[in-house]
């Protein structure tokens, strides 16, 4: 099950979405503006449901925020010309659904969104098949060391954000112990000269955070 933050200013289709996904067992958020949507949205790997509609000064800023996250959409629209520039737009996973649809189609779009973010991580260029363990960096493919992979992943899971050192060796490597994280140290350093230079930021007395523009 997910965190879903629905985005949908109209209050009663907003309230259906959002009861309907509780029902099937998600944690719903409801928006009716972006402040609101700005406000509810939390840490961590969070499903959003946004109204294309939506006057585009408004919700381009939010949509570039949700990219830069590598976090999932599924966007709402009632124009099927639409579709392809919604997903061409986006810069992380999404999905569109054409409105008006049955809380079943709603059910289905999310269960297909989630699968396939499982799939596929996303930030800015950066991008991982974890199925067939492909990475591209605009659309140029990495050549990466199993270790490296598993590295790459485990702070692409956590876009943006600081994650510690003994977090990494529980995550990449699957042990914890002390005084052995200088291996994260030196595979960041192999994995930051393939990515790039400021592609992954030391944080001082905690560990390390992915950034791709």
């Amino acid at each position: 099950m997910a965190d879903i933050l629905v985005l949908e200013p109209d209050m009663a289709e907003n309230q259906m979405m959002c009861e309907t996904l509780t029902r099937a067992g998600h944690q719903t958020f409801a928006a009716l503006n972006v402040p609101q949507a700005r406000e509810r949205l939390r840490d961590g790997r969070m499903m959003t449901i946004l109204n294309a509609q939506l006057p585009f000064t408004q919700s381009y800023d939010f949509m570039c925020a949700l990219a830069a996250r590598g976090l999932p959409v599924l966007f709402l629209t009632k124009d099927p010309g639409n579709v392809e520039h919604l997903k061409a737009m986006y810069r992380s996973d999404c999905a569109v659904l054409l409105a008006p649809f049955e809380p079943m189609d709603l059910l289905l779009a999310v269960k297909e969104l989630m699968q396939n973010s499982e799939k596929t991580l996303t930030l800015g260029g950066l991008r991982m098949d974890v199925e067939t363990r492909v990475v591209t960096v605009n659309d140029k493919t990495l050549e990466l060391t199993t270790q490296e992979f598993e590295l790459l992943q485990a702070l692409m899971r956590s876009p943006n954000q600081a994650v510690s050192r003994d977090e990494l060796l529980r995550t990449a490597w699957g042990y914890q112990g002390k005084g052995i994280t200088r291996t994260v140290d030196v595979h960041v350093q192999r994995l930051r000269r393939k990515l790039g230079a400021g592609s992954i930021e030391t944080v001082y007395k905690m560990g390390y955070r992915l950034r791709m523009a």
